[in-house]
């Protein structure tokens, strides 16, 4: 992975960023490139069908150089059986994260650029589209950080 150096405004050195153009894509499991396995059933891990659109997207994308790491919220003792499986349908990543927390309504906050789309039953080019988010609002001038 090909990280470049950065520095904040002060010139000290901050968090390096991947390449121009390189996408950091995190993309969960469960429901999103195969079926829906919860934890508590994880009998059906092993050979629960995957999307045929997602390996061969995820795998593009790999190909095409960008960085894919997979995360779910499957317990970490569950890392071998998930390994085995993304290995055994053929998928290319980098890393897997387990842990993730259950129950959705995520809201990632980062002093990076996140981008977030939303898996919806297939799994295609990605397309630019305008949609309404939530952000920091800019104007404090009315109140005082907590605590001072």
């Amino acid at each position: 992975m090909d990280l470049h150096n950065t520095t904040d405004p002060e010139g000290r050195q901050a968090s390096p960023v991947l390449a121009n153009g390189v996408k950091n894509f995190l993309i969960d499991i469960d429901g999103t490139v195969c079926e829906d396995v919860p934890n508590e059933e994880p009998d059906r891990m092993i050979d629960c069908a995957h999307f045929p659109d997602a390996l061969e997207t995820c795998n593009r994308w790999y190909d095409e150089g960008h960085v894919i790491t997979f995360f779910t919220s499957r317990t970490e003792d569950l890392r071998s059986v998930t390994e085995s499986w993304l290995i055994g349908r053929g998928f290319k990543y980098h890393g897997l994260l387990m842990n993730k927390p259950r129950g959705g309504n995520y809201h990632w906050i980062d002093n990076h650029l996140v981008r977030a789309t939303r898996f919806e039953g297939r799994f295609t080019d990605l397309v630019k589209a305008t949609k309404s988010i939530e952000v920091f609002r800019e104007d404090l001038s009315d109140e005082s950080p907590a605590g001072c």
